[in-house]
């Protein structure tokens, strides 16, 4: 279970080594490319989170079903909350 499981990383990692072309370069040259790119891709999720909010939950409940349907849970008790505050 657990080779497989490391198998099938080990395949993406190669993937993206060769769509990125950074496995012509020297170790420390590859961490400091992923590094880059790890940190702007956390950048970008971050402010996506912070600036536009409800795209990124449409954009969560699109991609995780499961999360959609306990959400609809919580957004019927937050406006039941609502309802009682008024």
């Amino acid at each position: 279970m657990f080779r497989k499981l490391w198998n099938c990383v080990s395949g993406v990692y190669l993937l993206y080594e060769l769509n990125t072309c950074i496995y012509m370069l020297d170790p420390w040259e590859k961490r400091f490319v992923n590094a880059f790119i790890f940190a702007i891709l956390g950048l970008l999720i971050f402010s996506s989170y912070a600036f536009l909010p409800d795209y990124t939950r449409k954009l969560v409940h699109a991609l995780l079903p499961a999360y959609s349907s306990l959400s609809d849970l919580d957004m019927d008790h937050q406006r039941s909350m609502e309802l009682k505050i008024q």
